[in-house]
């Protein structure tokens, strides 16, 4: 069973809520639901990219935009990217059957 940083989670989860013009509960985001079904766009997604590594003051490297497919693609490369080992800090969520890495 893999796990997600709960800290990286809310913020994802926040960002594409906030792309989407939800306000309000964003626990109702699954780390399976792909991105395309959640109406983000490559647009979108560049923008939500852009506004967690303005966040996290980091540098994503942009080809690997194109292997995000799902909420937790999108999770674990925030993880990954702060080396954050999944879990580390306390809270997580599940992603099982999800592609993300674990340490």
């Amino acid at each position: 069973m893999k796990e997600y940083d709960n800290d990286v989670w809310q913020k994802v989860s926040f960002e594409i809520s906030k792309a989407k013009g939800i306000t309000g509960d964003t626990s109702l985001l699954s780390v399976q639901q792909p991105l395309a079904e959640l109406g983000l766009d490559s647009l979108k997604l560049v923008e939500i990219v852009y506004q967690l590594e303005s966040f996290y003051q980091l540098d994503v490297d942009e080809e690997r935009l194109s292997e995000l497919e799902k909420v937790g693609d999108l999770i674990a490369l925030f993880s990954t990217e702060l080396s954050i080992p999944m879990g580390a800090l306390g809270t997580t969520r599940d992603c099982e059957n999800v592609d993300c890495q674990e340490n």
